[in-house]
């Protein structure tokens, strides 16, 4: 098959930056991305201080950021709620 393994290869145990781990992340961190579009707006974009590209890109950005998400305990609570109730209509 294609994507059998060669004769030779031996698999590798995983261990500490390369282990994928199934460890719930406590960090409350999630990725945010925001997407910046000035074309055609006569404000001076402020949040992009590269090197420009000559065209119509330089009035577009793309921003992703890794942020800690603060929730109150009654938010959590209520999505928890719905997402419930929700799951056991199916």
């Amino acid at each position: 098959s294609a994507f059998a393994p060669s004769a030779g290869f031996v698999p590798r145990l995983r261990s500490g930056a390369t282990s994928v781990s199934m460890a719930m992340d406590k960090s409350a961190k999630a990725p945010v991305i925001t997407v910046f579009d000035h074309r055609g707006c006569s404000r001076a974009p402020k949040e992009y201080t590269g090197a420009k590209a000559g065209g119509k890109d330089d009035e577009m950005m793309v921003k992703a950021q890794s942020v800690k998400i603060e929730v109150s305990q009654g938010t959590a609570e209520g999505v928890l709620a719905t997402t419930l109730a929700t799951l056991k209509k199916k």
